[in-house]
């Protein structure tokens, strides 16, 4: 049984996801830059900053495809 989500907590998810990614990719871009050269930790935070901001993105969509077509269908049933 899944446990109950509160709707605000279950719309922030993927926001959360975007946000925290792409804070973590810029900031180790920008740290990098600034350094003046990659690293193996910069570049691991880059790409893991980069996963969470796509990944988040792909979650926002489907939830809005989703939610658009059982709209669909149910305002079709009426």
């Amino acid at each position: 049984m899944k446990m109950w989500t509160p709707q605000t907590l279950y719309s922030a998810k993927p926001w959360v996801m975007i946000i925290s990614g792409a804070i973590l990719a810029l900031g180790s871009t920008f740290w990098s830059l600034a350094e003046g050269s990659w690293d193996a930790w910069r570049g691991l935070g880059c790409f893991v900053g980069a996963v969470l901001a796509v990944g988040g993105g792909a979650i926002a969509q489907m939830r809005q495809q989703y939610r658009a077509r059982s709209k669909w269908r149910r305002d079709g049933s009426r």
